[in-house]
């Protein structure tokens, strides 16, 4: 009975600190990951370019990476391509040369600043499709890559 009563000291003793720990809610969690903060984008470029260095043998014509924008769009029926690209591109209407909108203006123009960027020369594309609560969900992503 004392061996029992002293490895649930023991694992009390281990595991009530996690539990006074205030949890982090999942979206200040989300939101310490969005790719649009430049902190994160360098944190994923970093990463990739450390294990990419680390290959054995070294690749002699490995290009150091740099980061990619990308667009996103969900629907819960499928549309054309047309259709999606034209929605990206209708963030024409709101961007001004010169001048970034930021996240509290609740106003975006990424997406269209991704098809013209004027350095951007590779693009990928893909969709995808999935249920969410016994409903479709089809998710379109435009990656493009620039100097």
């Amino acid at each position: 009975m004392e061996t029992k009563h002293l490895l649930f000291l023991v694992a009390a003793t281990c595991l009530l600190p996690m539990l006074s720990m205030k949890k982090k809610s999942a979206k200040d969690q989300f939101n310490k990951l969005v790719t649009d903060l430049p902190n994160v984008q360098q944190e994923i470029v970093n990463i990739h370019n450390a294990l990419r260095r680390g290959v054995v043998p070294p690749a002699s014509n490995m290009l150091k990476m740099t980061f990619c924008g990308e667009n996103m769009h969900m629907t819960s029926y499928p549309v054309s391509w047309s259709s999606v690209i034209g929605v990206w591109y209708s963030e024409s209407k709101d961007f001004k040369h010169g001048q970034w909108t930021t996240t509290d203006d609740d106003i975006s123009t990424d997406q269209y600043t991704q098809i013209v960027w004027a350095t951007s020369y590779l693009i990928g594309c893909a969709i995808a499709s999935c249920r969410h609560k016994g409903s479709p969900r089809y998710f379109y992503v435009c990656h493009y890559c620039h100097d």
